[in-house]
């Protein structure tokens, strides 16, 4: 039943609202993402755009490595901890933050030079040891995020999540427009804007900073604990992606690119699932197991219908959205985007899922869904690339994706309460409720742009 009033309703109404303005910004995001790697493809080579991307890739690869799920146990110490206690929760975290930035920092240093340094001249090593330094303050943010997070404040978020990648595209696109991208410029630019980035949410939590409380030991274990039973799927993952680049390398660098840009085509509709996951979880926190049961099965509802929408409407516009951003050259791409698009729907409710049984404090669920996600992509690619060629990434990927849902899904039916095939299924009230809470989004931005054009 949709509720439109009382507190319950206005819980929900706050939820959904969130959730809109949150997708808002991913879509932002992604479309600058898709730009961004437009501009990179036509004004770096083939060559300069794969040491480019290899280079941000490992250092993305030990960042994933050294993060033991700083953001998640954030959130989840921040909400399980009480008013007078946040100082030496803030404390905790900012030196696990610490640690693992710096543990970061000095495994990509000690291993960079083995790796890129045979690709590189002098001044472009320079510079990306400078972008590997700034990597320092990505643990930083994550947990500061984390901390925003669990107190329902998303605004700086959102604004960094646009702003950041809006910037770097727009410097990019003048370093094009001169005829001076490079590897250098583009690495020194990202860096710059990585640490320009942290000072925003430095600023968020000044009071935590100015006034810190005790570094508490048991904490510490908690939380790291925490994020241990889950960060085992996040290291899965990171493997998982880096041995399906290696596998489509391996067949033609064609095949890669035309497989990327599928991705980056399909990746705006990854706005919904991510944008609810991103709301959901402090929404579930401190919840008892019934009203638990009942609001999942609501977003699950939710989260299907919207994802199944924005699947169609992209669908129909991918045989030409593609050829005519990336160019005529690209139309092989096409194929796999189409069968890429159930991937955000089995994965969307998946982390849905995962974020319920995070709430309470179950995490193990994700290092398993992760594994099979991954063996599952990894090995479909691995029988099927010789005969389906860069289509069987796509089919790989929404494979591990369907078999890591049915993993949450009974791991969910087992250890909270079951779901109906009923309660999954949208129906006209869940119609209604998304109409309402889009055309009331909608007004809401007509009428801010009104009031600004009334106080111009």
């Amino acid at each position: 039943m949709v509720v439109h009033n009382g507190e319950t309703g206005l819980r929900n109404s706050s939820f959904v609202m969130q959730t809109i303005q949150t997708m808002i910004s991913m879509f932002g995001v992604l479309a600058i993402n898709v730009v961004s790697a437009i501009i990179l493809s036509r004004g770096l080579s083939p060559d300069d755009r794969g040491i480019y991307l290899g280079i941000t890739v490992w250092s993305g690869f030990i960042l994933g490595l050294c993060d033991v799920g700083i953001f998640i146990a954030a959130i989840y110490l921040w909400g399980k901890s009480k008013e007078s206690e946040r100082k030496d929760v803030f404390t905790t975290l900012l030196v696990w933050a610490s640690i693992t930035g710096a543990v970061t920092v000095i495994i990509v240093m000690l291993l960079a030079g083995w790796m890129i340094k045979g690709h590189l001249g002098p001044g472009e090593l320079t510079a990306a040891y400078i972008y590997y330094a700034v990597s320092f303050g990505g643990p930083l943010t994550s947990m500061i995020s984390g901390v925003l997070a669990a107190e329902q404040r998303f605004a700086l978020m959102n604004f960094c999540r646009v702003g950041v990648p809006t910037v770097l595209t727009a410097l990019w696109a003048a370093y094009f427009f001169f005829g001076e991208l490079s590897i250098g410029l583009c690495l020194i630019t990202s860096a710059a804007i990585s640490l320009i980035n942290v000072i925003p949410y430095l600023w968020q939590v000044r009071g935590y900073l100015k006034s810190l409380g005790r570094f508490r030991m048991p904490l510490f274990k908690k939380g790291i604990w925490y994020g241990l039973r889950s960060h085992g799927g996040s290291v899965i993952n990171v493997l998982g992606g880096s041995g399906t680049q290696i596998l489509l390398f391996s067949l033609t660098p064609a095949a890669l690119a035309l497989f990327q840009t599928a991705v980056s085509a399909t990746a705006i509709l990854w706005a919904i699932p991510k944008a609810i996951g991103f709301t959901s979880l402090p929404n579930l926190v401190k919840e008892d197991r019934a009203q638990l049961h009942a609001k999942v099965c609501r977003f699950f509802r939710m989260t299907a219908l919207s994802i199944a929408l924005g699947a169609a409407l992209l669908g129909l516009a991918e045989p030409y959205l593609i050829p005519f951003l990336f160019g005529q050259s690209y139309l092989p791409a096409v194929m796999p985007a189409l069968l890429l698009l159930p991937s955000a729907l089995f994965g969307g409710l998946a982390d849905l899922l995962g974020n319920a049984l995070n709430s309470t404090g179950r995490t193990l669920h994700n290092t398993v869904a992760t594994a099979v996600y991954v063996g599952v992509t990894l090995g479909t690619m691995s029988l099927t690339i010789g005969v389906w060629g860069m289509n069987a990434a796509a089919v790989a990927t929404l494979a591990g994706y369907f078999m890591a849902f049915l993993i949450r899904l009974v791991w969910y039916n087992v250890t909270i309460q079951r779901m109906s095939f009923m309660q999954m299924m949208p129906g006209y009230p869940d119609v209604q409720e998304l109409v309402h809470y889009g055309l009331g989004m909608i007004g809401k931005l007509v009428r801010r742009r009104a009031n600004s054009a009334h106080e111009a």
